[in-house]
């Protein structure tokens, strides 16, 4: 008996040294497929070819896309599950976040920059 009740001691002692348990992972963005339009807005402009700002409609598929930087210019990118959007192109990076059917987010090739802004259509 005694020998039990020094185990069940010992053992509560243990666990009350125990660290908190780790945090939960963020919850996974719920992405939905289909179009989303909206406008991009120019933030840089170190060259004449950089490309002009306007009307930007991507295509959402299992959480892919591809942003149209220029003619025959596409970056491909992704929604992680965390919400961040991100891609890459022939020189190009697109950064940005995911929340409620909207996406934002920065394009640039380090000499121009455009910021987007797209919702799904429904």
């Amino acid at each position: 008996m005694k020998s039990n009740c020094m185990a069940i001691a010992l053992a509560l002692a243990v666990s009350a040294c125990a660290g908190p348990p780790p945090p939960p992972p963020p919850p996974k963005q719920t992405v939905v497929d289909g179009f989303y339009r909206g406008t991009s807005t120019r933030f840089q402009a170190g060259s004449r070819q950089c490309p002009r700002p306007g009307l930007v409609t991507v295509q959402m598929w299992d959480r892919r896309f591809q942003y149209r930087w220029a003619y025959q210019v596409f970056v491909d990118a992704e929604v992680l599950d965390d919400g961040t959007v991100r891609g890459q192109g022939p020189g190009i990076t697109l950064l940005g976040r995911y929340a409620d059917k909207k996406m934002e987010g920065d394009v640039t090739n380090g000499d121009c920059g455009l910021h987007f802004t797209v919702m799904l259509r429904e």
